[in-house]
């Protein structure tokens, strides 16, 4: 299986680089954890800053939608994206983004969790539970959420 996050180091630069184009590069289990482990590896060499970036025409999707049925189902799926979030806000080394296309739900959240963010042309910030709050769910009417 080809590797789904890239990590490189260069003139002081980590990049961490997510690349799962056939999958709109939505984040797995397995991928928080290259990434979570990328942050740490930043603190522990102390680089000058971590870039994240992703190929293809999309910066993330958000979360694997595999995953969360695997967890619907009650079948062990590790621990989310939390590790990855508490990662990002208890780094100390810069953290810049280059995104391109959407940046769905955790993606969005990753970006505000960065110290300068570069977005492409048309690029779009989407977080999925604003559609939620428009449609209702929270505002005193009853749902099946």
């Amino acid at each position: 299986m080809a590797e789904l996050v890239k990590t490189s180091l260069s003139d002081g630069v980590l990049h961490l680089v997510i690349d799962r184009t056939d999958k709109k590069n939505s984040l797995t289990e397995a991928m928080y954890a290259t990434l979570t482990d990328g942050l740490a590896k930043a603190e522990e060499i102390g680089c000058r800053a971590v870039l994240f970036r992703s190929e293809g025409e999309i910066f993330t999707a958000g979360n694997d939608m595999g995953d969360f049925a695997a967890t619907a189902r009650g079948e062990p799926n590790g621990p989310g994206a939390w590790p990855f979030l508490h990662a990002l806000a208890r780094s100390t080394r810069p953290l810049i983004a280059a995104a391109q296309g959407r940046a769905v739900g955790i993606g969005a959240t990753m970006l505000l969790h960065c110290d300068y963010v570069l977005l492409a042309e048309g690029a779009e910030l989407i977080t999925g539970y604003v559609r939620v709050r428009a449609s209702g769910y929270g505002q005193g009417r009853s749902s099946s959420v």
